[in-house]
């Protein structure tokens, strides 16, 4: 367990910090050009290019995030109306189906890295080789599969939990979800 906290904590800081930078990168380039735009006529080359390949990062590295938080979108309708024992059987189930999607994406997009790798494409604007931008799809999901592997094995150790997310349980002891909302 000791193990698998600091494997998370250091995803966690790489989470973070691939995200926060890549935010402000894209909001200064793309700030900076509407300003040579406007006021000096002139607009970047490369910034419209730079933004797209920022919001690719953001948007791979942060499904991991998104998953660790329990912030990504889910449907979970039936789960919030289910009793405790079978919530924790359907989030047993989704966490490795997902998990086991999130490795085959990985996957896949390593074989689609190697593909892009082999073509030798670079960008127009920037010349910068293609790969670069996508070597952020297998990271990504690779990462959000290990959130999901966290997940489950969260779920697996703390019998009378239910995790959606590993940072707290949605669930805590024999507390049924439908006895909180209806005290509430």
């Amino acid at each position: 367990m000791l193990i698998l906290k600091k494997i998370d904590g250091f995803i966690k800081k790489l989470e973070e910090l691939v995200i926060s930078y890549s935010v402000i990168a894209m909001a200064v380039i793309l700030i900076a050009n509407v300003f040579a735009r406007r006021v000096l006529n002139n607009s970047l080359t490369f910034a419209e290019e730079a933004g797209q390949f920022m919001m690719v990062i953001l948007t791979f590295m942060g499904t991991s995030y998104a998953v660790r938080k329990g912030s990504h979108i889910n449907m979970s309708a039936f789960l919030d109306f289910a009793p405790a024992k079978i919530k924790k059987v359907m989030v047993l189930i989704i966490s490795f189906v997902t998990m086991v999607l999130m490795f085959i994406f990985a996957y896949l997009g390593y074989e689609y890295l190697l593909t892009v790798i082999a073509r030798g494409r670079v960008t127009p604007a920037m010349e910068m080789p293609r790969y670069y931008i996508t070597m952020f799809l297998p990271i990504g999901f690779f990462l959000a599969g290990v959130q999901y592997l966290i997940n489950f094995i969260l779920n697996l150790i703390h019998k009378n939990e239910v995790y959606l997310n590993n940072e707290e349980p949605l669930l805590k002891a024999n507390t049924d979800i439908n006895d909180v909302t209806e005290s509430a």
